[in-house]
Parts: structure tokens; sequence; C-alpha cells
């Protein structure tokens, strides 16, 4: 497996998140629509507003690089064959908290029956623990399915509102609000602590989960 890593230095990248939804979750054809969003903060001036962030930045034409897959990439899709670039644009940006906002959506086909987890990965995140380590690596993962749910359709994934960084002190004790919503009516919205197992930045279902119904707020109590 290839994994493209970029090397983001902490002065300028501070995460964000990628989303999917289905263009008609109803399709029935061996091919299927999809839209990409991409959402990502920057440190702000330290990047500049405008299109294509962020390579529009002097000195950061180096900066692009693709959404790659990462895990279950033999049923992506045909993904890997036209693969979309990080590349985002300007929409808001604070000179007061030096925050840029930047967002792209980008509509992917895909065959019918698609699976695999597509990734915007790198290295050298800010210092983290104590004492600091740093160049520490970082994924921003996404988990896009398109086999039809029991009921007969797409499923279209919950989303997380979510500002990142979130800022803990070591040792203490910090809640975090994590306002989350769902498009299908009825559903539950399951959001989990992530534990590691082997295998590339593999997730399993955490011992302790929080199960709640659409557009409600999950706290988690602790790091």
């Amino acid at each position: 497996m290839f994994c493209s890593f970029i090397f983001t230095d902490a002065t300028h990248f501070n995460g964000g998140t990628i989303r999917w939804s289905p263009i008609d979750p109803y399709d029935n054809d061996t091919s299927n629509g999809i839209d990409i969003i991409q959402s990502y903060s920057w440190t702000y001036p330290n990047i500049q507003c405008a299109k294509d962030v962020p390579i529009s930045t002097s000195g950061r034409s180096n900066a692009n690089a693709n959404l790659t897959c990462v895990v279950d990439c033999s049923t992506d899709g045909g993904y890997s064959n036209a693969p979309i670039s990080i590349l985002t644009d300007c929409i808001s940006f604070n000179s007061t908290s030096k925050t840029l906002i930047s967002e792209r959506s980008s509509n992917v086909t895909l065959s019918a029956d698609a699976h695999f987890y597509l990734a915007y990965t790198g290295s050298a995140w800010v210092a983290l623990n104590h004492p600091l380590q740093s160049g520490l690596q970082w994924s921003i993962v996404t988990y896009i399915d398109l086999r039809k749910r029991p009921d007969g359709f797409i499923n279209t994934p919950p989303v997380a509102n979510f500002v990142s960084p979130q800022y803990t002190m070591v040792n203490q004790t910090t809640q975090i609000n994590i306002p989350v919503s769902d498009e299908n009516t009825g559903d539950d919205v399951r959001c989990r602590w992530s534990t590691y197992t082997a295998g590339y930045r593999r997730r399993k279902r955490s011992e302790e989960e929080h199960i709640e119904h659409q557009s409600v707020t999950h706290v988690y109590n602790k790091l």
C-alpha cells in the first residue's frame, strides 16, 4: 500500500474534516455519484485567504497532494484511478484569532457497492504531551460506503460540527461538547473513542460508547 505523507509544520495547519454524501441515495445504477466535502482550518496570515489553499500562499507551491485510499482499497470503486486533491478555497478568516477556514466540494463517481477509507495524512503535527513530542503523524479519515442499507438506500453519514484543534491541560479532566446530526430521520448517532488495533491506522469500537438520537450534543468527560 502506498501512503502519501505531507510534511505540514504546525505553524499553519490546524486540522479539519472530510465528509461525504450520496447525490442520489436511491440510485440503482452500476455507478453512484457522491460529493466529498473537505473543510480545513489554517493559521492566518501564514496561509492567505484565496482559492487553492494552501498552494496559493507564497512559498507553498509544493504543498499539494491527493486524498488517498488507506484501507480496503481493493473495493474503492475506482477512486484511486482518479483521486482528488486536498486543495480547498478560503471561505472566511479572522485576523484576531488568526484562523482561516477553507472548504471545497468535489463530485466523484464510484462503482456501486464501493467501500473504503479515504484520508488526508501528514506529519510534523504541533508538539504534544508532557514532555513535548514533535514530528507526530496525523490523519483525517472518512469511511465511504455505497452499499445499500437493509431499508434500500445508501446511508448518508452523520455530521459532527467540531472545531479543530481542541486544547486541554495535562492530567486535567476536560469536557468537550460535540454537536452531531444525521440526515436520515430516525437513525441513531453513535459517537465513541477509538482504540488502536493492528494495521494502518485501524480503529475499533471502544468499550465505552455513547448512543443518542440525531441532533443532540454528546458530552465526553475524558480524553
